[in-house]
């Protein structure tokens, strides 16, 4: 099992609490990594005047496959696109997967949104539909400037959002004592998927 914590700030990062980032490492003592990206919007995307989008990945990693521990967020050098996974995908389209699980669905990800064949977001959703196994993610669309997360259809992964007092958006496998009230779990319905340009935080 590992551990997923995301933020969305439009004033700076925001990294998990001192207790956050203890339950997390409980679930994935393996790796502990965060990665932080700013995302600015301007007035050719929609928005006036121009805001900035600090975004803020943390991944635990607790290893079940082979010696080597493949540590994450995974971060696409070309794209800058961004994937946290805690789960397993046993099958993709039908097919066992061989290898690392977590590279395989980022592959398939990066594959859905980089293609001008259809709407990227109809593409992720046959995407995550056709990865089999239980999981939560959140993965980030740096082409599209979307973020996307969701459990699978049973949700056998926790996936938590809600808003800090600050009013920052924040999802994460687990949360500490003093954001209990601010949570609820992801639902297990479909795919949540937030639109940069179009955010109001």
């Amino acid at each position: 099992m590992c551990g997923i914590f995301f933020s969305l700030s439009s004033s700076k990062p925001t990294l998990p609490t001192q207790e956050t980032c203890t339950l997390l490492q409980k679930r994935g003592p393996d790796s502990y990594k965060t990665h932080t990206a700013q995302k600015d919007i301007n007035a050719q995307e929609g928005v006036s005047p121009p805001v900035s989008y600090y975004l803020t990945f943390t991944s635990t990693v607790l290893s079940l496959r082979g010696e080597h521990v493949f540590t994450q967020p995974l971060v696409d050098p070309r794209t800058q696109s961004v994937l946290c996974w805690n789960g397993e995908a046993w099958k993709i389209a039908g097919e066992r997967v061989q290898g690392n699980d977590t590279e395989r669905v980022f592959n398939l990800f990066l594959q859905a949104v980089d293609s001008g064949q259809k709407d990227s977001v109809e593409r992720m959703v046959e995407a995550i539909a056709s990865v089999s196994g239980p999981f939560a993610f959140v993965f980030y669309d740096a082409i599209n400037s979307r973020l996307f997360y969701s459990r699978d259809c049973l949700g056998r992964r926790s996936l938590l959002e809600g808003f800090d007092e600050n009013g920052n958006l924040k999802i994460c496998s687990i949360c500490d004592s003093s954001l209990v009230d601010c949570f609820k779990e992801v639902g297990t319905e479909g795919v949540c998927t937030i639109d940069l340009a179009r955010y109001q935080d």
